[in-house]
């Protein structure tokens, strides 16, 4: 049953290496019959066992993608140089950090930089949060002029100063408010419109938010197992993943738990979702969607050498430099290096980094560390 995911994209103006191929539009049927994906991963499920017979392919939105796990958006980290730097290591679907739609249509200066879509990205999702439909829907058709290839809202986010703004989850608390932001964006862009949410505000209302959504026009729903009361505590919710998976018609991403490549193929396979998002567990990680995907495809995975690691956070530390220049890059690239180093396994003390103001001194202390210089 192997299955042919050779795609061509002539013409299309995408990067070679790219694993999205632009499809006619395509009407999801129901969920766990005749769908594309959904009996390959019944099968691993059943089987319990990794199989390198299957070529996952994941449908978003008339969209086929060949990765099914998705680099999600974080506000910080997946700026424009970690996206630069991810696609080194896989072609799936990437998010934008979370951008502020009011920020974006003042143009603010700061803001268009952590925006930046560079060629090498797509297929790229754009996240944005607010709280008013209009301005979100305006901010859309900026994002779609930057080159966005799809339109994410964020009704998840549980950070305290957007809550209290009344954007990211607190849109949870107003169903019908995020269903007129949903069509508003939707008319306002040709591209597909998803949105990220989690189960509800305080209790879960996972299953009435998803087909509300749905009826909105959503092209796709990125659900986090949580509510937004329990930001990050406790164990995420998997059966409510499943039961949305199974209730609605459009793809769904499952998120929440996929912190290595064991848990975000058991999260896939334990939900039935069109994908799996990854969040927290790629800080210092930007290759996890592709081990996880290895992993899933072959039964296993490679992780960065020391060689690699060191390459990838010099690069890292390079591209943030070309966007915000030497001193405030590397302030940036602190948290990102002792990321990096503790995913890798690495002992060293947090606070040199904190005195790094030069990419030579963050080179020295990284080779002294990985290689003992």
């Amino acid at each position: 049953m192997q299955r042919d995911c050779a795609f061509k994209k002539e013409n299309s103006g995408w990067p070679a290496h790219s694993a999205l191929t632009h499809l006619p539009p395509l009407v999801p049927p129901p969920h766990w019959d005749n769908t594309v994906t959904r009996p390959y991963w019944l099968l691993l499920s059943l089987t319990n066992i990794y199989s390198p017979a299957f070529c996952t392919l994941m449908r978003l939105a008339g969209l086929h993608i060949t990765n099914p796990f998705v680099q999600a958006p974080m506000a910080g980290i997946t700026d424009a140089p970690f996206r630069t730097i991810a696609r080194q290591f896989h072609s799936g679907l990437i998010f934008t950090e979370m951008i502020s739609a009011e920020a974006l249509c003042r143009n603010n200066a700061r803001t268009m930089l952590f925006a930046a879509i560079e060629e090498e990205h797509h297929p790229v999702a754009f996240q944005l949060v607010g709280n008013d439909p209009g301005r979100v829907a305006q901010a859309a058709a900026i994002a779609e002029g930057l080159g966005a290839d799809m339109i994410d809202i964020n009704a998840a986010c549980p950070e305290k100063n957007i809550v209290r703004s009344g954007g990211g989850g607190a849109l949870l608390k107003t169903p019908d408010k995020l269903a007129s932001m949903v069509r508003e964006v939707s008319r306002a862009v040709d591209v597909p419109v998803s949105i990220k949410i989690r189960l509800g505000f305080s209790k879960d209302d996972s299953l009435e938010l998803a087909c509300i959504l749905e009826d909105a026009g959503a092209s796709f729903i990125s659900m986090h197992g949580r509510t937004v009361s329990q930001r990050f505590s406790g164990a995420s919710d998997w059966d409510a993943l499943a039961r949305v998976v199974k209730e609605v018609k459009i793809p769904v991403l499952a998120n929440g738990g996929g912190l290595d490549e064991e848990r975000a193929v058991e999260l896939l396979r334990y939900t039935g979702a069109e994908g799996v998002m990854l969040g927290r567990g790629t800080r210092g990680r930007p290759d996890l969607p592709a081990t996880a995907f290895s992993l899933l495809e072959s039964g296993q995975f490679d992780r960065m050498g020391p060689d690699t690691l060191m390459k990838t956070i010099t690069r890292h530390a390079e591209l943030e430099e070309q966007y915000f220049g030497e001193l405030a890059s590397m302030k940036r690239m602190r948290k990102h290096a002792i990321w990096y180093l503790k995913a890798a396994g690495y002992k060293f003390t947090h606070r040199e980094f904190y005195k790094i103001e030069k990419l030579g001194e963050l080179d020295g202390l990284l080779a002294g560390i990985i290689f003992g210089d």
